[in-house]
């Protein structure tokens, strides 16, 4: 029969290891989860044509990001304009004239591939957008998206923001990481980009590319909620959570001990 001694002392571990578990699992709860940020591209009312390669600044709890209109004419990736409309940015290129005909000012593949270059100042998870689809061809209305991420060094800048070169080794990174997201098209129009995992201080928004059902896509990028880089614990924390976990294995071998001496 085990001595009654070595009962207890399995029941005072017991007690004791609950409790530092307890506290630090308090730990781990004190440390805040980083809460998804939305940040809203509507209410402009800019031009529909301007100077190609315009930078917009839009800020929201904390994320600041610099947004900029693109186009690839088949291979070759060109500067467009960036407008601001009352349902969110909108991309002219050199081959719409003005951008007032037929919806041309919106994100759109009707023509050349349009596409909205999104630039933060940290790394951040977009996990879905607004795109609110518009009428730009015959053919039925569609906002499936073509979306990336990479992160870079040195492309925010501030208070100036800086263009992209068009020889910047971004291009070929968002490239490697790019993936088409079907559309929403019912009321609200929120698409999620499937994006859990992927984090990055640039993100591409654009037209789909490919575009597996041929509809034309064409919207204006009226919103997009972001999460930012998940929260790293403090040092302190770190250090209490270690002491915690010493004094945890202290008061088990200690502990062994005397159960061992006291079934002697």
């Amino acid at each position: 029969m085990r001595p009654a001694g070595a009962s207890i002392w399995g029941r005072r571990m017991f007690r004791k290891t609950l409790t530092c578990a307890a506290a630090l699992a308090a730990l781990a709860a004190a440390t805040p989860a980083a809460a998804s940020v939305t940040i809203s591209f509507t209410g402009g009312n800019s031009a529909t044509d301007g100077t190609d390669g315009n930078i917009r600044t839009t800020s929201n709890g904390g994320i600041t990001v610099q947004a900029s209109g693109w186009s690839y004419d088949g291979n070759t990736l060109e500067r467009a304009w960036l407008g601001s409309y009352g349902q969110g940015l909108g991309v002219t290129n050199n081959d719409e004239g003005n951008g007032t005909s037929s919806n041309n000012h919106t994100v759109d593949n009707l023509g050349q591939q349009d596409f909205v270059l999104l630039i933060f100042n940290q790394a951040v998870n977009i996990q879905s957008a607004v795109l609110t689809p518009f009428d730009i061809s015959p053919t039925a209305n569609d906002n499936d998206a073509w979306v990336s991420y990479a992160n870079l060094g040195g492309l925010f800048t501030s208070p100036t923001p800086t263009a992209v070169p068009l020889n910047s080794a971004l291009w070929s990174l968002l490239m490697g990481n790019d993936y088409t997201v079907s559309g929403i098209m019912g009321s609200g129009y929120s698409t999620s980009f499937n994006s859990t995992g992927f984090f990055g201080n640039a993100w591409l928004i654009g037209a789909a590319n490919p575009n597996p059902d041929r509809n034309d896509d064409g919207f204006k990028l009226s919103s997009i909620v972001v999460n930012p880089t998940p929260a790293v614990p403090e040092p302190a924390t770190w250090a209490m959570m270690l002491i915690g976990f010493g004094a945890v294995g202290f008061s088990m071998r200690r502990g062994r001990r005397i159960g061992i001496l006291q079934q002697a």
